[in-house]
C-alpha cells in the first residue's frame, strides 16, 4: 500500500548562506525569507509556489539535512508510521519540529543510509501569490492539480539493493524504469505522476551516501535557457551541458550548488498514468547533450 504522496520538502546544510541567497534568487529565480529556525540557526526558506518553502538552506555542513516526504491526510499519516513500525523502522513524532517545519503532523526516521527522513501532513500554505525574480513559474502540480512535489532528488549509497528494498517496499514507492551502464544500474522510482520524486544508484567505494542532485522544474524552455544564460555569464559551475533524457524526457542542464550539490534544471519531463506505464531498462541516460566533458 502506498501512503506517500510527494517530496514535499529538502534541507541542505551550507557554510556560505549569502552565496546561497544569491544563487536561489538570481539564478533559480526562488523567493528566498532569511530568518533563524526555532534553534536559532541563520536559515534561508526558499519558496517556488504556494507553499511556505519547499527548500530550507541552513548553516552548516555542505549536504542533504533532511528529505520531508508528504502525505495527503492524518488517516494515511498513522498507516504510513504503523508500516514503518511494523517492518522495524525506529519512528519519533516530534511535534516541536512539526511547528519548525510549518506542518501539522511529522515524524523522523532513517532509510538503510542513514539519510535522514521526514513524514508530514498539512503543510503551511501562503495566501500571496508567488513571484519568481526571474520571472519563472516552477511545475508542482499536474494539468489536473494533483501536487507534483519539490522535483526529485537523486540519492547515491553502497547497498543500493536495501535502499530498493526499503522505498518499495516499506514506503510503497514504484519503480519508474532504469538506465543501465554495465555494471552501473540507476533505479527511479515515483509517488505522484511525475515521472520519478526519488532515483538512486550506488556510491562511488570509499565514499559515504550522499544526494547527487536535485532537480527544479519550469513550464517553459525559454526559463530553462535564461538559467543557462545567467549561468554562463556568472562563470558558476556547469555539471552538464543542455541536453534531453531519455526516460523522463526533461529537457535540462545541471549546475553547481554553493554546497556543491547539484542542481539539475528542466523542463517538459514525463508524467505517469500507473494504469498503462511500462516498466523499461534504457541504455543511455540522453537521447543528446547532457555533455559532462567539456563543462566549466
Amino acid at each position: 500500500m502506498s501512503y506517500v504522496s510527494a517530496l514535499g520538502y529538502i534541507g541542505v546544510g551550507a557554510r556560505d548562506l549569502d552565496a546561497w541567497q544569491e544563487f536561489a534568487t538570481e539564478i533559480l529565480g526562488l523567493h528566498v525569507t532569511r530568518a533563524e529556525d526555532a534553534e536559532n540557526v541563520d536559515t534561508l526558506f526558499l519558496r517556488m509556489d504556494a507553499r511556505h518553502h519547499r527548500i530550507a538552506v541552513r548553516a552548516g555542513e555542505d549536504e542533504l539535512s533532511y528529505a520531508g516526504w508528504e502525505v495527503a491526510d492524518e488517516a494515511d499519516f498513522e498507516a504510513q508510521v504503523r508500516a514503518l513500525e511494523s517492518a522495524g523502522v525506529a519512528v519519533k513524532e516530534n511535534p516541536g519540529l512539526a511547528e519548525v517545519r510549518g506542518v501539522r503532523r511529522l515524524v523522523q526516521f532513517e532509510d538503510p543510509a542513514g539519510f535522514r527522513l521526514e513524514l508530514f501532513f498539512g503543510a503551511a500554505t501562503v495566501a500571496d501569490p508567488f513571484v519568481s525574480p526571474t520571472g519563472v513559474r516552477f511545475v508542482t502540480q499536474d494539468p489536473h492539480g494533483r501536487d507534483l512535489g519539490l522535483g526529485h532528488i537523486v540519492l547515491a549509497a553502497p547497498d543500493t539493493d536495501k535502499m530498493i528494498d526499503f522505498y518499495l517496499n516499506t514506503l510503497g514507492f514504484k519503480v519508474s524504469d532504469f538506465i543501465t551502464f554495465k555494471p552501473l544500474v540507476l533505479t527511479f522510482t515515483h509517488v505522484n505522476p511525475r515521472h520519478h520524486s526519488l532515483a538512486f544508484g550506488p556510491a562511488p567505494e570509499g565514499t559515504k551516501p550522499f544526494m547527487d542532485h536535485f532537480m527544479l522544474e519550469v513550464d517553459d524552455i525559454d526559463g530553462v535557457g535564461r538559467a543557462l544564460d545567467r549561468v554562463l555569464a556568472r562563470e558558476i559551475s556547469l555539471t552538464a551541458s543542455l541536453g534531453r533524457h531519455t526516460n523522463d524526457g526533461m529537457l535540462s542542464f545541471y549546475m553547481k550548488s554553493p554546497s556543491g550539490i547539484g542542481v539539475e534544471y528542466g523542463t517538459d519531463g514525463k508524467l505517469i498514468d500507473d494504469d498503462v506505464w511500462t516498466i523499461t531498462n534504457w541504455d543511455a541516460a540522453q537521447f543528446w547533450g547532457h555533455d559532462r566533458g567539456h563543462t566549466h
